[in-house]
């Protein structure tokens, strides 16, 4: 909700699909953060 300036009421307001939708993007985002941060461990190991 911080990172998107949403009160507590605005987050109540939003349907059940609205915040499905919602937390299934910042869990794609957290995975490919994830993935991005492995990748650049392993590259530079390499060096």
């Amino acid at each position: 909700m911080n990172n998107y300036h949403w009160t507590p009421a605005q987050w109540l307001s939003f349907s059940v699909r609205e915040k499905a939708l919602i937390v299934a993007g910042i869990d794609i985002r957290l995975a490919e953060e994830k993935r991005q941060e492995k990748d650049a461990k392993r590259k530079a190991r390499k060096h």
